[in-house]
């Protein structure tokens, strides 16, 4: 493991074991996503995952996908390095340019819209479809309104809980800036109805296969997209 690998709490052999476990439940509800858009890990030539961090999922992840067909990449490069060379993945740039199109049968990306502003998500999505293939799925997670309900949780003093409510009945969305960056980063939280709305503004190609609320550690909704064989 990278010792700038935020995602283990520590070195002890509890935190270590939950560390693997959370990994292995992702990978589980990723060839759960495949099964519901009619597809499985032996169809499978490419796999993509933004936001790898230090490889977390892929470790576990070549488990079910040779290494040689794992891809990933991240704003951080040196964890898109380090999962690279630690775990046999094949880094690619965190924007990465047309002839990337169409490559890829499986993008997932966890925790990554969480975290940006509704313009950015649209135009990641874009991008995304571009970069599936036809058939190929998408999968994401973003704070819904469970989390919303249960913002203290997050322990972000900067936070209004009843704003971030309010937003959410009115329009479906809510994002703020993370108050220690000049990025537009921070927390944001989605409706189901508005994630839909965006989808199919933005990525039409992409069809819903499924969604489930609430599904990644008690604050995040898990969404399953097909591309259309058609695209």
């Amino acid at each position: 493991m990278h010792y700038n690998d935020f995602m283990l709490g520590s070195s002890n052999p509890a935190d270590v074991q939950v560390y693997h476990r959370i990994a292995q439940e992702i990978v589980s509800r990723l060839g759960r996503s495949l099964n519901e858009a009619g597809r499985d890990w032996d169809t499978l030539g490419s796999v993509l995952e933004v936001g790898c961090g230090y490889g977390r999922i892929v470790r576990e992840l070549r488990n079910a996908v040779p290494a040689d067909r794992i891809y990933v990449s991240d704003v951080i490069d040196e964890g898109a390095r380090f999962t690279a060379s630690e775990f046999g993945a094949k880094q690619i740039p965190a924007d990465p340019g047309p002839e990337w199109d169409g490559r890829f049968d499986l993008i997932y990306l966890l925790s990554v819209y969480s975290h940006m502003h509704r313009l950015a998500v649209a135009d990641h999505l874009r991008r995304m479809q571009d970069l599936l293939a036809p058939g190929g799925v998408l999968v994401f997670t973003t704070h819904g309104r469970f989390s919303a309900e249960n913002l203290e949780e997050y322990e972000h003093y900067w936070l209004d809980k009843s704003q971030v409510l309010d937003a959410l009945a009115d329009a479906g969305y809510y994002f703020e800036r993370y108050p220690y960056y000049y990025d537009e980063y921070g927390m944001t939280w989605f409706t189901q109805e508005a994630v839909e709305s965006l989808v199919a503004e933005s990525a039409p190609a992409l069809e819903s296969v499924s969604c489930h609320l609430n599904d990644v550690a008690g604050q995040q909704d898990f969404y399953v997209w097909r591309k259309s064989d058609a695209a």
